[in-house]
């Protein structure tokens, strides 16, 4: 199936989207309301209208996404629509094209636990102990790595467990593409 692609005007009002597009606004991915894109992966209502208002600026962007709960990744690119297309369709001279690319290998482990770090806003800790679990580490070996106490490791992970709202350390390390986990 083609790329998901989006025509939208800056006050994310959605002009056009195609097959692709509508399946992943069926399935909840992307979420609109009142014919106005409101939530695509990460990003909110207000962070779109952001990365629009900026791209309506002549700016083209590239923005790296995830999607809850499968913590699927890709990358949005964000241009000002091509006057010939444009023109072509009829469409308002402010109309910008939103393509999605799903599941980019380029968004890295690192990059997914980076993400979660902001849009979760883990600690550094956190993100440290995070980080060590989803390379495999036990959780013993973390806090003997870090040089903290196990109780302080399991606090961290409660609190992760918490901030991201994963229903276990599994399934979170999962989100992360860690396959290799172990848990002590």
């Amino acid at each position: 199936m083609p790329q998901p692609l989006w025509v939208v005007q800056p006050d994310r009002q959605l002009l056009f989207a195609n097959a692709s597009a509508q399946q992943l606004l069926g399935q909840g991915l992307v979420q609109s309301q009142m014919g106005r894109l409101n939530q695509m992966g990460q990003l909110d209502t207000r962070q779109l209208g952001d990365l629009l208002a900026c791209t309506a600026q002549g700016h083209a962007l590239r923005t790296g996404l995830w999607f809850t709960p499968s913590l699927a990744t890709g990358w949005l690119h964000s241009t000002p629509l091509a006057v010939i297309i444009r023109e072509a369709a009829d469409w308002p001279e402010d109309s910008l094209l939103l393509t999605l690319h799903v599941d980019e290998p380029a968004l890295s482990q690192a990059a997914r636990i980076d993400a979660l770090t902001r849009q979760c806003r883990l600690s550094a800790a956190e993100r440290q102990v995070l980080l060590l679990l989803a390379d495999g580490e036990p959780v013993e070996a973390t806090a003997r790595h870090l040089g903290v106490g196990l109780s302080t490791v399991r606090t961290h992970v409660r609190n992760l467990l918490s901030k991201t709202q994963a229903p276990s350390l599994m399934q979170l390390l999962r989100w992360t593409g860690s396959a290799q986990s172990r848990l002590h």
